[in-house]
């Protein structure tokens, strides 16, 4: 079940009360697929929903966006994409100890990312003696087939597709099956409590919706003035808390 707006919302076609996302970690993570060069956008079984901003008015898509503040060229991100995905070739050296979780990084091929500086990005974030190394008790390796999951960076239209049966309405990340969706209009946008920090912002999507993938459940700001969970659904609001990237930092819950 998704948290959309502060209010706990069933997604279509489910009854309100089921419970969609696995909470154990490993013993639910997706089996390998044949190959990790996927070229359709087929719905899965089960979603975690990172925020609640909806399509709408220009006002609308704009509410909790930072100004750009990071010296990049502004992405340029269309809402429709052709649902095929490049991925970065190569792999990670492992990271962390315990069961090992193997992911891929793609990236949809109407974007204008390139794909082996964000690969590191991924790499660098999932490595970091901050991030779930620490606290999962799982290493962690990149590869480019067969992976556990899939990093998937997708246009809004696609993103609803890959997110489906949950409504993300354009602007949401999520975590379904072996895909772990971030939306590409939230890696160009950001959102409000990351201004002028939109590296650091893209970080926590990418540790909130790996979190989900290892079984980890959303928080609460434990208070005024903390350090933000990295599992705080940070996109939508801080809740008095601080931002924060790093499951390590600020505590996985």
């Amino acid at each position: 079940m998704a948290s959309i707006g502060g209010v706990v919302a069933a997604p279509r076609n489910q009854e309100p009360g089921a419970r969609q996302h696995a909470t154990d970690g490993a013993s639910r993570l997706p089996s390998p697929m044949p190959t990790a060069h996927s070229t359709d956008v087929a719905a899965a079984q089960a979603a975690d929903i990172e925020t609640d901003a909806s399509r709408g008015s220009s006002n609308e898509l704009n509410q909790n966006v930072p100004p750009a503040g990071d010296g990049a060229a502004k992405l340029i991100v269309p809402e429709r994409g052709s649902g095929r995905f490049a991925v970065a070739p190569g792999a990670s050296v492992t990271s962390g100890r315990g069961n090992l979780v193997t992911y891929s990084v793609e990236i949809e091929s109407d974007l204008d990312l390139p794909l082996v500086e964000v690969a590191r990005l991924v790499d660098e974030t999932l490595a970091d003696r901050r991030g779930w190394t620490a606290v999962a008790g799982r290493a962690l390796r990149r590869v480019s087939a067969n992976p556990m999951i899939r990093i998937r960076i997708a246009t809004p239209e696609t993103a609803d597709r890959l997110c489906a049966p949950l409504d993300t309405g354009g602007r949401l990340s999520c975590r379904n099956g072996e895909n772990v969706v971030l939306n590409a209009w939230r890696w160009a946008n950001g959102a409000g409590g990351y201004e002028r920090n939109l590296a650091n912002y893209r970080r926590y999507l990418i540790n909130h919706e790996v979190g989900h993938a290892l079984g980890f459940d959303h928080a609460s700001c434990p208070g005024p003035g903390a350090i933000a969970p990295a599992m705080l659904q940070q996109t939508k609001g801080l809740d008095g808390c601080t931002p924060n990237p790093w499951p390590a930092t600020g505590g996985a819950r």
